[in-house]
């Protein structure tokens, strides 16, 4: 059965807990700014209870206040959370706790969060991005997509040989035994790989290559922010080995499935650069602002230099009047090759500059990437001014929220082990960035009026 609980917070051998706490605090400007309202969980939470039998639960609201303390705080533990707000007089007031009310047990936090699910907690994070929407706090015109790795909560010592390979793949396995036991043994170990090793601990994590070369554990987490409320408007984990690009257009959907927005221009930096995802944006009628991963993308490792494309025809003219014809198509992304014939490039005169020496015995070829039209176009475009201006405004306002999560809200590392319980993580530190954006909002629409105010 559903419980609620009445506010006691105001009791207290006649004197109010709200007078000990500054009005400036955190939490009271929570609570009293009217775009925060949480009564709405009460609905969202009705099915996971039985409307007439059993004892009263603990009060989702009162749960989901604990868990907006935990992670604004940077709380780890529930059983440190639990002694925190017994021993804290605003944490108490913000739970509606009066000082002889007892503290939930963490035990029952860990079952709540179990028995909710990720689905509650992604519809909680649904609804309030509706609400300010609404409100018209969220424009929902220009989106900036970004991710960042988060360690998992397992060790590298967890690391096992994977036991679900077939036959085929047997040969493989006895390749790398011997270089994880040297692993083990703290000794170099040339290769370790997600196709060969899984952790015990946690499976759902991926190894990750970092920079010093040292491999880590970890997950991915996906941001999507409006820009000019930079509000997360769309959070995600994956594994930390899946790219961002793969990701990008099932989050794309999942925003205009979710939410009536009509979204005019995407940002990302040069992750996201790649050729499938310019054409998919194309059929959406969306303008992104996202580099190129690498400048020669869709050329090959030859610049295909002042060759013109003949489109009616598909085929390249070179320089000298000679063509070049679709040869074969290569690999799963059906990148097409063309190459000039009849030996023409034996004897001409700019060989020297048009071939590279690795490929002076062979006539010229160009690769043609599907997605050309598109690269072609955002080649030109990403030397314009205004989409250099677009990426810097990228970097303070999606990178700063990585950075602020990190350092304030838990987002270093994961809490809890497994994508479903980490993705229930990523949410509650996205809902209370987006609270502390609301508030900063609400701050300067006041101070705003209060200035229109005084000049008239």
């Amino acid at each position: 059965m559903q419980g609620y609980k009445l506010d006691q917070s105001v009791r207290c051998n006649s004197l109010s807990l709200r007078h000990m706490i500054p009005n400036d605090h955190l939490l009271v400007r929570i609570h009293e700014a009217k775009e925060l309202e949480f009564s709405f969980i009460y609905e969202i939470t009705k099915n996971r209870y039985c409307a007439n039998y059993g004892r009263p639960s603990i009060d989702p609201v009162l749960f989901f206040r604990m868990q907006i303390i935990s992670y604004l705080y940077g709380i780890k533990s529930n059983r440190r959370l639990c002694k925190e707000i017994q021993l804290n007089i605003a944490y108490r007031w913000f739970c509606g706790l009066s000082l002889e009310d007892k503290v939930p047990d963490h035990s029952s936090l860990s079952r709540i969060r179990d028995r909710f699910g990720v689905e509650l907690f992604q519809e909680i994070f649904i609804s309030l991005i509706k609400q300010w929407y609404e409100l018209d706090i969220i424009k929902g015109e220009t989106i900036i997509s970004d991710a960042s790795l988060v360690e998992s909560n397992a060790s590298m010592n967890s690391l096992i040989l994977r036991k679900d390979q077939g036959d085929s793949q047997k040969r493989e396995l006895k390749k790398y035994e011997r270089r994880y036991h040297d692993f083990r043994e703290g000794k170099k170990v040339r290769k370790i790989s997600n196709q060969t090793h899984v952790s015990r601990t946690d499976p759902d994590c991926s190894l990750v290559s970092r920079t010093n070369g040292y491999k880590k554990l970890c997950y991915k987490t996906h941001y999507s922010i409006d820009s000019d409320s930079r509000i997360i408007i769309d959070c995600y984990v994956s594994t930390g080995s899946q790219h961002e690009c793969i990701v990008l257009p099932s989050r794309v959907w999942n925003i205009l499935n979710n939410f009536s927005f009509r979204v005019k221009e995407w940002i990302a930096d040069k992750g996201y650069g790649r050729g499938p995802t310019y054409g998919y944006f194309k059929l959406l009628g969306i303008t992104t602002y996202i580099p190129l991963h690498v400048d020669n993308l869709g050329e090959g490792k030859i610049s295909r230099g002042e060759f013109q494309y003949d489109r009616e025809q598909d085929r390249y003219k070179c320089p000298q009047g000679h063509y070049l014809y679709p040869y074969d198509k290569l690999d799963k992304k059906q990148i097409k090759r063309y190459r000039i014939t009849g030996g023409h490039c034996k004897n001409c005169s700019l060989k020297s500059g048009c071939i590279s020496d690795n490929y002076s015995n062979r006539g010229r070829f160009i690769y043609r990437n599907p997605y050309q039209d598109e690269i072609d176009e955002v080649k030109v475009r990403q030397n314009r001014i205004d989409f250099k201006k677009k990426l810097i405004e990228r970097k303070w306002k999606i990178e700063g929220l990585f950075g602020e999560a990190k350092e304030n809200h838990g987002l270093r590392g994961a809490k809890f082990r497994s994508v479903q319980k980490t993705q229930i993580q990523i949410l509650m530190i996205a809902i209370v960035q987006n609270f502390k954006r609301i508030l900063k909002i609400i701050f300067w629409f006041f101070y705003l009026l209060l200035l229109k105010i005084k000049k008239y």
